[in-house]
């Protein structure tokens, strides 16, 4: 059967980074794919990529109706929603993923992973499900415009912070029980400030009180991008100019590892070995989680546990000692 394949993407940007470092290759050998996703999350590879292979994902029925207008006759899927499996099939596309959210009536092939693998694993096995041949090793990478280097490059110059070491940190999560308390990332945010780091918060609108609460705790040179909710490409090119990055299991955690930066991740609800990124050439990632036996757990927040300072008790347990370790063994 002529025609190509698409693959229907995740909505999460640390998501799309982990199988994205995969696609980069299927990209480059392949003519014949196309991408269904997200317009932020093209940001993250226009520096490389023309839109000709992308589908903007962000309606259920334009979705629907550029589906039909698409020359695609088969997709993967690699989000577990439900969604997913409707809008494809009413699209008339076969479907390849896995039987979840009551999804497997509409799947044409059904693949069964183990809930224990890494979730780059887990596409690993779709993609190889699908007929992709993937290389031994994946390695993260984004590509970004010059156009948001270069505006990435002017705000640095307009800070003065050219020949100055850059911490950034991002104090947010899609789920704000998934945070490390905002008093814990001031205090590292101090300390580092009185080392010689300037400092930056980076995020969306949700940030935005975070880091004016940051910002009161820091003694020397401070910004708070956050207040600005830039576009994804714009706040990955500032990533970019870090020298070290801290930040929850989120999305921006992901984003500095892929660029190759030196990360400190924090993982309560969560662990690594199931959300941590996939590293990007030069990346090194330090981990700290509290590991405790109820981790990774279904986040249930509050009803299966039970809060300790207004937190989960896996992200209370999680000490500012504990990340400035994990930041000193960094810059060692």
């Amino acid at each position: 059967m002529k025609g190509k394949k698409l693959i229907f993407l995740p909505n999460w940007v640390g998501d799309f980074l982990m199988a994205f470092a995969w696609l980069d290759t299927v990209l480059e050998r392949r003519e014949d794919v196309l991408l269904f996703g997200k317009p932020k999350l093209y940001q993250l590879i226009r520096g490389k990529y023309s839109r000709g292979f992308w589908i903007d994902k962000d309606g259920f029925w334009i979705n629907l109706w550029r589906l039909f207008k698409s020359d695609a006759v088969e997709a993967l899927l690699l989000p577990n929603s439900f969604s997913s499996a409707l809008l494809t099939t009413l699209a008339g596309l076969k479907t390849t993923g896995i039987p979840a959210d009551g999804r497997g009536f509409l799947l044409n092939r059904k693949i069964f992973v183990q809930e224990t693998l890494h979730q780059s694993e887990v596409y690993t096995r779709l993609f190889e499900a699908f007929g992709f041949k993937l290389p031994e090793k994946s390695v993260a990478r984004i590509y970004l415009s010059q156009e948001d280097r270069y505006w990435a490059e002017d705000l640095i110059s307009s800070l003065g912070w050219k020949n100055l070491p850059i911490f950034v940190m991002h104090p947010g999560a899609s789920k704000p029980e998934r945070c490390w308390p905002v008093e814990r990332f001031g205090e590292v945010a101090r300390l580092m400030s009185l080392t010689g780091f300037a400092v930056a918060v980076v995020g969306g609108g949700k940030e935005r009180k975070k880091g004016e609460y940051i910002e009161k705790c820091v003694e020397g040179p401070f910004f708070n991008l956050a207040a600005l909710n830039v576009p994804l490409g714009r706040l990955a090119a500032f990533i970019e100019r870090a020298s070290i990055f801290l930040g929850n299991d989120s999305g921006p955690l992901h984003v500095a590892a892929a660029l190759g930066l030196r990360c400190v991740g924090i993982y309560g609800t969560s662990i690594p070995e199931k959300t941590g990124p996939v590293l990007g050439e030069g990346a090194v990632l330090e981990s700290v989680a509290s590991r405790l036996p109820c981790s990774p757990c279904r986040e249930r927040f509050f009803k299966e546990c039970t809060p300790v300072n207004n937190v989960p008790p896996c992200i209370d347990a999680i000490s500012v000692e504990q990340v400035l370790k994990a930041i000193e063994r960094l810059l060692s």
